[in-house]
């Protein structure tokens, strides 16, 4: 069985939504997009450097793979934007079409609740995806 180590940012009350900017995500009316950004600091980007230092892909669910693909090709001087175009990265979504626009892309037509998917997997990494962390969760 892979491994699937989650990165994500939650609040105590539950809020798992739009941790980057206020923009991010919208939906059901939330108004509190970027909350998390006020709390980074360098232990956090320390953590999570040491988590992607060690390898293996990223999965993604949809929403998080189109505004990941949609900012972090387009970064200069950041060195995550390398790590992140150069990692293996697969998308569990039924409704994306082939050939996906970022580079080391592969789409899942279904996500990992398979157990058959699950054992194909690698050491991989999923951020801030709670629909895909949750069905990685064995049945």
């Amino acid at each position: 069985m892979g491994k699937v180590t989650v990165f994500t940012s939650l609040t105590l009350d539950g809020v798992m939504q739009a941790p980057g900017r206020p923009d991010e995500d919208t939906r059901g009316g939330f108004r509190h997009g970027g909350w998390a950004l006020p709390y980074n600091d360098p232990v956090l980007g320390q953590v999570a450097s040491e988590g992607m230092a060690g390898g293996g892909a990223i999965l993604l669910g949809r929403r998080t793979y189109l505004d990941f693909a949609g900012f972090w090709p387009k970064q200069k001087d950041n060195p995550l934007t390398d790590v992140l175009n150069d990692t293996q990265k697969y998308v569990a979504s039924p409704t994306l079409s082939d050939p996906l626009p970022w580079a080391n892309s592969t789409r899942w037509k279904e996500t990992c609740r398979k157990p058959s998917r699950r054992s194909r997997l690698g050491r991989m990494g999923t951020w801030w995806c709670s629909a895909v962390a949750r069905s990685c969760r064995p049945s």
